[in-house]
């Protein structure tokens, strides 16, 4: 029986990320940001400082936390208004795991990292781009998922924290790693 983790079926986030983030520093203004965002016609930058992944910003977070707040966009700053930490992913990640991560953070970003090296980001947008090719081969593949050394094991995704594992185990009704369910 094949598995749903077979490498020849899955795809990263490296194949799919768009490999060219915009980057600003933590001391430039709102406006600033704005400019930015327009001229690079990008949704999402990346805070860095020294090189280093500090924060992020979208346009969800001008709207949220400097329009509606009434907040002097000339004088409010990016380390104010960013969103820490970052939600992030190795470039080696399914995109399942991804899109997994995204739905339980209730976001639609995810930066992609090398150690602390940014290598891009991936979105929601960018995962539904290649969906419909990546779900018709997945269709392709037997639709039960590999038991594997009991009946009671299995092979497939936390319920839980989203992780793959080799050994899920049924716990009220959810299939959960050794991880979560020792921390039960």
């Amino acid at each position: 029986m094949s598995s749903l983790r077979d490498e020849r079926f899955t795809l990263k986030v490296l194949d799919i990320m768009d490999p060219n983030p915009v980057f600003i520093s933590k001391s430039i203004t709102v406006k600033e940001i704005a400019k930015v965002m327009e001229e690079k016609n990008t949704e999402v930058v990346l805070v860095v400082e020294n090189n280093k992944l500090v924060g992020i910003i979208t346009e969800k977070d001008l709207l949220t936390k400097v329009l509606s707040k009434g907040r002097n966009p000339e004088t409010t700053k990016a380390d104010e208004i960013m969103s820490y930490p970052v939600k992030h992913v190795a470039p080696n990640t399914d995109i399942l795991q991804a899109i997994t991560l995204m739905v339980k953070n209730n976001i639609r970003r995810l930066v992609v990292l090398d150690k602390d090296k940014i290598l891009g980001i991936v979105t929601v947008t960018d995962i539904l781009r290649v969906a419909p090719s990546y779900i018709s081969v997945l269709q392709e593949l037997p639709r039960e998922t590999e038991i594997l050394k009991s009946e009671k094991t299995m092979q497939n995704y936390c319920e839980r924290c989203g992780e793959w594992s080799d050994e899920l185990l049924q716990v009220n009704d959810l299939l959960l790693c050794e991880r979560c369910r020792e921390n039960l």
